[in-house]
């Protein structure tokens, strides 16, 4: 009788583990479950029971974490400002070479450096940001 609610501790105990170790709260819905089945295994020694009342409790807490879960979760902060620019292309307004020059981009207009010269009306991708230049290719 006790060996089940042992069997059942143990496997909530890895799961356990592996809620660490992943995000999501999946793991938790099963802890939960396997401790469930662990309580029944002191009611019932049938396994079948067991194993349903484990999975109907993981997968009827399964959209409940679910929710949770993105309650507590940020998004992924949005690039903005001046790393917005970064990836984009830029039309050159005034020559661009180590040395500066302008792009326009997004309707502003830029300080840029690049390592390669880079001609009037030319089409550049923003590389980084530096301070209050951007750092440019030529495509």
């Amino acid at each position: 009788m006790y060996t089940s609610l042992f069997i059942w501790l143990a496997a909530a105990l890895i799961f356990v583990v592996l809620e660490i170790f992943t995000p999501g709260f999946i793991f938790a819905c099963f802890v939960v479950g396997s401790a469930a089945a662990g309580v029944t295994s002191l009611l019932t020694e049938s396994y079948l029971i067991q194993g349903a009342v484990f999975g109907v409790v993981s997968l009827v807490l399964i959209p409940l974490t679910r929710r949770f879960a993105a309650r507590i979760t940020k998004p992924a902060p949005v690039a903005s400002n001046m790393d917005a620019l970064i990836g984009k292309t830029a039309v050159v307004k005034n020559e661009v070479s180590s040395t500066g020059g302008q792009i326009v981009v997004d309707d502003q207009v830029w300080q840029a450096r690049s390592e390669t010269t880079i001609a009037v009306g030319g089409k550049a991708r923003i590389l980084s940001v530096e301070g209050a230049k951007v750092i440019v290719e030529k495509m």
